[in-house]
């Protein structure tokens, strides 16, 4: 999600447990909210190093609710030599629950992440709504900017935003229920097959399905208040050449096939003798296009190949703009 809207609800969050006559957590409780409302999207500092290397390392890590807890304990540190007066163990309880909001809007907004990291690594995702639905962003905008201007009395305004917010996503909730028994009335789509769901950018009723059977990647959308469900495309299945069974070798790719469940590769020509293999996930391809157009998708992770099969670089192509790097020796 949005920055504005993790700062909005974890500043709600915590003014909510707060009192305005006297404060249960001390000066310094809002600034150490809204830090550790930011404190989880910390790890974007891998972005340089490798787009592959950060989306791996996204769902856990600082994105974990052991992660949650470190971060809040270092917020409410920055926050307590900045202020005077202030508590450690307040600032760290506000700066954690803030943090603990950030993991809960991300898992609501369709991210799958390893809460129990490091203990366990099953990921937990409830699609309700799209990243940065536009919707929720207009409630939240909404609700900070009267936070904002009542904030001498906080607690009302940042009640109100979380009932607010409380209520659309419970209006989502039902109609996500209804998709997901209109995708299992579905005899089309084979009960055993591994299906996610995404709910569509900017629409109440609509959401994506993706579905892995074995010959193919195929895409769906369901409407929940009819309960219809339409295909929109395919990407076959193919069987792998020796390029791409080499290019598994790759960090990008690694990287990328640990943590995406809906991947295909596909072989670009290069300059004479060479060769390119690219991973993407139909998640990140557009639905209305074809699919074997590198364009459609915006992310592509592998790498570049001499025509005898030795790696000449790794690639991760973010839409236009391009990271390179070595091959593993």
């Amino acid at each position: 999600m949005d920055p504005v809207s993790h700062i909005v609800i974890g500043r709600a969050a915590v003014a909510a447990i707060d009192r305005n006559d006297r404060s249960r957590l001390g000066p310094g409780a809002g600034a150490a909210a809204i830090l550790g409302a930011l404190a989880p999207d910390i790890d974007a500092v891998l972005m340089p190093a490798g787009w592959d290397i950060y989306l791996r390392y996204h769902q856990v890590g600082t994105h974990s609710i052991v992660g949650a807890c470190v971060l809040g304990c270092v917020a409410g540190i920055l926050v307590r030599m900045l202020v005077r007066g202030s508590y450690l163990s307040r600032l760290a309880a506000a700066a954690f629950i803030a943090a603990m909001t950030h993991l809960l809007l991300d898992l609501l907004c369709g991210a799958t992440l390893e809460l129990a990291w490091p203990f366990q690594h099953a990921r937990v995702g409830v699609p309700l709504v799209a990243m940065a639905e536009p919707w929720l962003v207009a409630v939240l905008a909404g609700g900070g900017l009267w936070m904002w201007a009542g904030r001498r009395q906080l607690r009302r305004p940042a009640i109100t935003v979380l009932v607010a917010a409380g209520v659309f996503l419970a209006a989502k909730a039902t109609l996500y229920a209804s998709a997901v028994r209109a995708i299992a009335g579905d005899s089309r789509i084979a009960p055993a097959a591994l299906r996610v769901l995404e709910a569509r950018w900017g629409s109440w009723p609509e959401w994506n399905v993706f579905v892995k059977d074995p010959d193919a990647l195929r895409v769906w959308r369901v409407r929940a208040t009819s309960g219809t469900v339409a295909a929109l495309r395919d990407q076959p299945i193919e069987a792998a050449s020796p390029l791409v069974n080499a290019s598994r070798s790759l960090d990008t790719v690694r990287n990328f096939l640990s943590v995406h469940d809906f991947g295909f590769a596909l072989e670009f020509p290069k300059e004479p003798g060479r060769r390119e293999v690219l991973w993407s996930d139909v998640r990140y391809c557009r639905e209305d296009r074809p699919a074997s157009a590198r364009a459609d998708c915006a992310l592509w992770f592998g790498g570049e190949f001499e025509q005898g099969g030795r790696a000449l670089r790794q690639e991760t192509y973010v839409g236009d703009w391009i990271q390179q790097r070595p091959p593993p020796r």
